[in-house]
């Protein structure tokens, strides 16, 4: 192999690898811009997170200051949001192995009707505490999509939020962080 044929292979190799590289930065740029958008109205990090009371639907009464001293994964939902829906298994899953010290609450937006709320979760074989909160709730949380994840440290301080499709692992690793 002559002297310029393998200066040209190295220069060949960068060349292809640069189109597959900069596709990757991309869609981080295009991901991290999304999600950026999708929580431009929620509160920030690094702030307490508001009160929080409701009942469960076995009838616990629950408040976000019950539960100081554990990371709280807050996630709000609604029955008629499809992201939500689609979010129900891994939600399941990530209840049945949450880390040490953790809690998942998750509050449904229109539990104005209990009932109807129950039949959903046994329907949809939900196995995690759900809760029927105040009216303002949402609100206090500024909601503004479902489904919407605040993740909540020991001192009831948030550390992050998400907006949107989530999956158990990356929920896993937010509260394990948290």
């Amino acid at each position: 192999m002559s002297a310029q044929s393998r200066q040209a292979a190295p220069r060949q190799s960068a060349k292809r690898w640069r189109g597959p590289a900069l596709q990757v930065l991309l869609v981080v740029a295009v991901y991290l811009a999304v999600s950026a958008w999708q929580k431009r109205h929620a509160l920030d990090a690094a702030s307490p997170a508001p009160a929080l009371r409701g009942v469960t639907l076995d009838g616990r009464e629950v408040g976000l200051d019950q539960l100081r001293g554990k990371a709280v994964l807050v996630h709000f939902w609604a029955t008629w949001c499809g992201v939500c829906r689609l979010e129900l298994g891994s939600l399941n899953a990530l209840n049945e192995h949450l880390p040490a010290n953790t809690v998942l609450l998750s509050v449904v937006a229109d539990g104005e009707n209990p009932e109807r709320i129950q039949r959903f979760a046994r329907e949809n074989d939900i196995r995690y505490p759900v809760l029927i909160a105040d009216e303002g709730a949402a609100q206090r949380f500024a909601v503004s999509a479902f489904p919407t994840n605040y993740y909540v440290d020991e001192a009831g301080v948030i550390q992050d939020v998400t907006v949107g499709m989530s999956n158990r692992l990356a929920m896993w690793l937010r509260l394990w962080w948290t």
